[in-house]
C-alpha cells in the first residue's frame, strides 16, 4: 500500500496519469535528456562490460544443454557477438566526446539492439539444435530480458519494445520446435507465463525507476530555479540597501563604501580628490507652498538631473539627508571640480521647476560647497573634507544661494 502511494506521488509530481507517458514538455524533456546523457553513457559502458562477461559465461550451459550445436554457440558468442560488442564499447570509451555528441536516442537504441542481438544468438542455436533439453535452454532469454529492463535500464518506451522482441523470439522458438522431442513438454506453457510475468514485473520496476529519475531531475531544476531567484532577490535587496528609497540614487551607506575605497586608492597614488555638498535652495518653503508630494517629486527630479549630468563617470552621487546631496570626485583638481559643480547647478536650473516661494529665483536651484584634498599629503581625512565642504555650502547659502563656493583653507590650498 505504501509503495502504491509513493508510486502515485511520483507520477503526480511529474504531472502524469497513473499509466501516463513518461515525458516532460519538449523544452524540459530536452534538458532532462541532456542532463543525464553522460551518466547514462558511463552506465551503458560499465553494464555492457559485465553483460559481455556474463553472456560468454553461458557457454557452460551451451555445452551442457545443446552439445550438438555447441560449436555454433561458441562461434556466435566469441566470434560474432563479442567482437561487435567490444567495438561499440571501445568506441564509447576511447571516443567519448564523439559519442556524447550523438543524439541520445542513438546510444539508447544501440544498447537496446545489443540486447536483442544477444537474444538472436540463442534463438539461432535453438532453431538448429536437436537436443531434448532445448525447451529448458530457452530459459536463457530470461536473464537477457531482466538485464535489459532492470540492469541496463533502457528508457521505458524502449524497454517495452525490448520485452516485446524477447517475447516474440520466445514464441518463434516454440513454434519452430513443434514436433521435436522434449522430456518436459508440460513446462512449455508455465515457462511462457513465467517469461510474461518477469517482463511485466521488470517493466513495472523500469517504469518506476525512470519516473523517480525524472522526479529527481524536476526537483533539481526547481531547486536551481529557487536558488537563482534567491540569489537575484539577495542581489536586489543588497542593491536596495545601498539605494535611497525616494530618489533612487545611492544612500549614505553606499557613499561611505565608495568613498573609503576611493580614499585608499588616492592615499597610495597621491592624487587629489574633491567632495561636493549640494543643497536644494529654500526647500522648506517649497514644501510648505506646494505640499510634501510635490517636494518628494522635486527631490526625485533633481536627483535624476544630477545623476544624468554625472553619468559620464565624473563622480559618485548620493543623497546625504533631507534635501542635501553629496558628490565624490576622484582624480580632480580645482579647475575640474569648479567645472563639474557649475554643470550641476545649471542642470537643476534647466529643469525649470516652479518655485513661487523662493526669494532667489522663480525656479528650483541648488547651492554647492566644495573641498579638495590630497590624502597622502595634507593629513586630512574624509570626515574633515565633508565638514569643509559643508562649511563652504553654508557660505554659498548665506552668500545668496544658487552658487558655488570652494573651500580654500587648510593644507594643500
Amino acid at each position: 500500500m505504501t509503495g502504491s502511494v509513493f508510486g502515485w506521488s511520483v507520477l503526480s509530481g511529474l504531472g502524469l496519469s497513473r499509466f501516463g507517458r513518461l515525458q516532460f514538455e519538449p523544452a524540459e524533456e530536452k534538458r532532462f535528456i541532456q542532463d543525464g546523457k553522460a551518466a547514462r553513457q558511463t552506465h551503458f559502458l560499465i553494464s555492457g562490460i559485465f553483460s559481455l562477461v556474463a553472456f560468454n559465461l553461458f557457454l557452460l550451459s551451451d555445452w551442457m544443454m545443446v552439445p550438438d550445436r555447441f560449436d555454433l554457440a561458441l562461434r556466435l558468442r566469441l566470434l560474432v557477438y563479442t567482437p561487435v560488442a567490444l567495438f561499440f564499447l571501445v568506441v564509447s570509451w576511447r571516443f567519448r566526446d564523439f559519442a556524447l555528441g550523438l543524439p541520445a536516442a542513438v546510444t539508447e537504441w544501440v544498447a537496446m539492439l545489443g540486447g536483442v542481438f544477444a537474444a538472436l544468438c540463442l534463438v539461432a542455436v535453438l532453431m538448429l539444435t536437436d537436443s531434448p533439453y532445448a525447451g529448458m535452454y530457452r530459459c536463457g532469454l530470461l536473464p537477457i530480458l531482466v538485464f535489459g529492463t532492470v540492469v541496463m535500464r533502457f528508457r521505458f518506451q524502449l524497454a517495452v519494445v525490448f520485452c516485446g522482441c524477447i517475447v516474440a523470439l520466445h514464441l518463434l522458438t516454440v513454434f519452430g520446435a513443434q514436433g521435436a522431442p522434449s522430456p518436459y513438454p508440460e513446462l512449455e506453457v508455465p515457462m511462457f507465463l513465467l517469461l510474461l510475468a518477469v517482463a511485466f514485473y521488470t517493466l513495472a520496476m523500469n517504469y518506476r525507476t525512470e519516473a523517480e529519475e525524472r522526479l529527481r531531475f524536476q526537483r533539481k531544476e526547481r531547486a536551481a530555479v529557487l536558488r537563482r531567484e534567491l540569489e537575484a532577490s539577495q542581489a536586489t535587496l543588497e542593491a536596495l540597501s545601498r539605494q535611497d528609497a525616494l530618489t533612487g540614487v545611492s544612500n549614505r551607506r553606499r557613499f561611505d563604501e565608495v568613498a573609503w575605497q576611493c580614499w585608499q586608492r588616492h592615499h597610495q597614488t597621491g592624487e587629489q580628490l574633491a567632495v561636493m555638498l549640494l543643497d536644494v535652495d529654500h526647500f522648506k518653503a517649497f514644501n510648505d507652498h506646494h505640499g510634501h508630494p510635490a517636494g518628494d517629486q522635486c527631490l526625485r527630479l533633481v536627483a535624476k538631473a544630477l545623476q544624468d549630468t554625472l553619468a559620464s563617470g565624473d563622480g559618485t552621487l548620493a543623497r546625504w539627508g533631507g534635501e542635501e546631496f553629496i558628490v565624490l570626485l576622484p582624480h580632480t583638481d580645482e579647475v575640474v571640480a569648479h567645472r563639474v559643480a557649475d554643470r550641476l547647478l545649471q542642470c537643476v536650473r534647466a529643469l525649470q521647476l516652479r518655485h513661487e516661494a523662493s526669494p532667489t529665483r522663480d525656479v528650483v536651484t541648488i547651492s554647492a560647497g566644495v573641498s579638495l584634498g590630497r590624502p597622502a599629503m595634507d593629513g586630512r581625512n574624509l570626515s574633515t573634507m565633508v565638514a569643509l565642504a559643508d562649511r563652504a555650502l553654508y557660505q554659498a547659502k548665506h552668500g545668496g544661494r544658487d552658487r558655488l563656493v570652494m573651500d580654500r583653507t587648510g593644507p594643500g590650498n
